[in-house]
């Protein structure tokens, strides 16, 4: 079953555009006649499909095959040489225009949205005069279709079948040419006008002065779209993690009822300590979610040793020392979430080496993990525990710079002290 995945330039084509495919190997104009096809019928438009004698076949079976899936609305006509490029044994340009301009009027008679073109033109280059009249039909397109119609129009050429005197003719004729399965706007696209045999050098330099400009001054259509779609896409998967997340994290809460509050601010404690180191704004995000599940792990760790109010046993400990693990292997097989159950896995090593799971030391200890294990603790200590009643928040200052250089990287340690006392001081301001 072929893919119906289309190359994603294919959502910002719209009627009007003039593309032509450049190629070295049938399969290459194939795979994206198929994507053109398709794109189109899901539109709703009709597709007239000129076929060629060398990919007709393969191109048609692949699109056969899409239809099956359903979802396309648009209407698929084949048309073969003689019924339109050789009516006759010849290729008349105007009359090719006029057969479009008729196929459009009867698209939307029929409620269709549009129409999209395709065909193979190699055959006229046997004909006498055929690189003349390619070139004349390609320049009619432009400016009697393309300008007036809902048509969208894909050429094709093989540059081991043409000069390179045709190909860069079919270079100036296109305002859209793809190559290696890339669109690009061409900057060396020339109007009808920058072909007149007598003023045409002045309008090229124009022209292409005014593309130059043009590309230097701001980014094509095509890219502006794909990046707000990737904008988009992002935007998507964020609220996707944040809802997953949440959800993990709301479990260990029915699981443990301590970690109603302290997962959350374990999460916005580490955040705000990110933003007061000026990491990047997508390491706030991984660490403010990393803090949000460090404890899904404790999900399998029993209630009775979880809220035991003695001392663990030795058994009892081991057991809770593997938590960052569950939680690591939880999180690693969800998409993308990659980095964040890494920092989770290792949010209990210390700088010394003497941490678990897996006894990491200094740098080998990821810097997510680092920020975790100081946000961690702080809130364990300011928060009363079923052994033990909570530290004044100078008591637990006081225990994070004892156990700089041992348990927490001395230098991390200094800086996270320094974001609580200026918390510390904006809170006096405030009150006063």
């Amino acid at each position: 079953m072929p893919s119906t995945d289309n190359p994603r330039h294919n959502l910002y084509i719209k009627p009007g555009d003039h593309l032509v495919i450049l190629y070295e190997e049938e399969e290459e104009a194939t795979d994206y006649l198929v994507t053109f096809i398709h794109a189109a019928l899901k539109k709703n438009e009709r597709c007239l499909y000129i076929a060629g004698a060398e990919n007709a076949d393969a191109v048609l079976s692949k699109i056969l095959l899409l239809k099956t899936e359903g979802f396309l609305q648009g209407d698929l006509v084949v048309l073969s040489q003689e019924e339109s490029y050789a009516i006759n044994g010849e290729f008349n340009p105007d009359r090719m225009i006029t057969l479009l301009m008729d196929q459009c009027d009867q698209a939307l008679a029929d409620g269709y949205t549009g129409l999209s073109v395709t065909g193979d033109i190699s055959p006229v280059l046997a004909y006498d005069r055929g690189r003349d009249l390619i070139i004349e039909y390609e320049l009619k397109l432009n400016d009697r279709l393309f300008n007036a119609y809902p048509v969208t129009g894909l050429c094709r050429y093989n540059i081991h079948k043409f000069s390179y005197e045709m190909i860069s003719d079919v270079i100036r004729l296109h305002p859209l040419i793809i190559w290696k399965n890339t669109l690009h706007e061409n900057p060396f696209y020339l109007p009808p006008e920058g072909f007149n045999p007598l003023d045409g050098s002045r309008h090229q330099v124009a022209t292409w002065l005014r593309n130059i400009q043009d590309f230097t001054r701001e980014k094509s259509r095509f890219r502006n779209s794909m990046e707000q779609k990737n904008r988009e896409v992002k935007a998507l998967h964020d609220n996707m993690t944040d809802s997953i997340l949440k959800a993990l994290s709301g479990l260990l809460t029915v699981h443990d009822p301590y970690t109603t509050d302290h997962s959350e601010n374990v999460a916005l404690l580490a955040r705000e300590f990110a933003v007061f180191l000026e990491l990047p704004e997508e390491t706030v995000g991984h660490i403010y979610y990393a803090g949000l599940v460090h404890d899904i792990g404790k999900t399998l760790v029993p209630k009775r040793i979880l809220n035991k109010s003695g001392p663990l046993t030795a058994e009892e400990f081991d057991l809770i020392k593997k938590h960052p693990l569950h939680g690591a292997a939880t999180l690693e097989n969800i998409q993308g979430l990659e980095g964040i159950a890494l920092g989770v896995k290792h949010h209990h090593e210390r700088w010394d080496g003497r941490g678990y799971p897996d006894g990491l030391a200094g740098e080998a200890i990821p810097f997510i993990s680092r920020i975790l294990a100081l946000a961690d603790t702080f809130d364990a200590m300011t928060n009363d525990r079923t052994y033990r009643r909570a530290f004044s928040r100078l008591a637990a200052i006081e225990e994070i710079l004892a156990c700089a250089g041992s348990q927490f990287e001395a230098s991390l340690a200094a800086s996270f002290v320094s974001y609580l006392e200026q918390e510390d001081l904006l809170v006096l301001e405030n009150i006063n």
